[in-house]
């Protein structure tokens, strides 16, 4: 009666749920929802397998990220005995972006209870990576002189940049103890750093 007349509710039992993911520099590079069923089996089995990160691995991720960094920012004011002040100011800034790509093998699996009762350990480990990195730099001065009635000076732009392509594959071989690296460098000529700089009077 007095769970009617007070209008009390019996809450309702959810079902329990979790997220895993993995992120680098603030970008989702894996993400893995965990539902009651997954665990349901973990607390049944004291194991957690999570099957598709191997066929990810095996075909392989992607990863892009961009960020834009303000290096420096500065204004000085210099009074002189003419009286005309000198002014100097400087802003810099910078861009940086990556587009990584790569896939894992691990022989005979991944996770340990998947592997064949006869073969426990690794026997081998198989990766590639290939990735592009750019760097893109501005850099603007100024020096100022006020007279008052016109302001006269010079300004120096510099701008830098840079396209850096990295790519390689490594072999392990734990059974045998051969491991092998190989660093691909881009068959056509590439342009690794662009500088420009370009006056200015006013």
């Amino acid at each position: 009666k007095i769970q009617s007349k007070l209008n009390i509710k019996t809450r309702r039992e959810e079902d329990p749920s979790a997220q895993i993911y993995l992120k680098v520099f603030g970008n989702e590079v894996t993400f893995q929802n965990i539902d009651s069923a997954l665990l349901k089996q973990i607390v049944r089995e004291d194991s957690l397998a999570i099957p598709d990160i191997e066929q990810q691995l095996r075909e392989g991720l992607e990863m892009k990220m961009t960020k834009a960094h303000h290096l420096a920012e500065g204004s000085l004011g210099i009074p002189t005995t003419l009286g005309l002040p000198i002014y100097m100011t400087m802003n810099s800034l910078v861009l940086t972006k990556s587009e990584i790509s790569g896939k894992m093998t691990v022989s005979p699996r991944l996770f340990h209870e998947d592997r064949p009762s006869d073969q426990k350990d690794v026997s081998a480990i198989e990766a590639s990576l290939s990735s592009i990195h750019s760097i893109a730099m501005q850099t603007t001065g100024t020096v100022t002189i006020d007279c008052r009635v016109i302001k006269s000076g010079t300004e120096q732009d510099l701008s830098i940049n840079s396209v850096i392509p990295i790519s390689g594959k490594v072999t392990l071989d734990l059974k045998n103890r051969q491991h092998k690296f190989i660093w691909e460098t881009p068959e056509k000529e590439h342009k690794l750093l662009e500088l420009r700089a370009c006056p200015i009077l006013f």
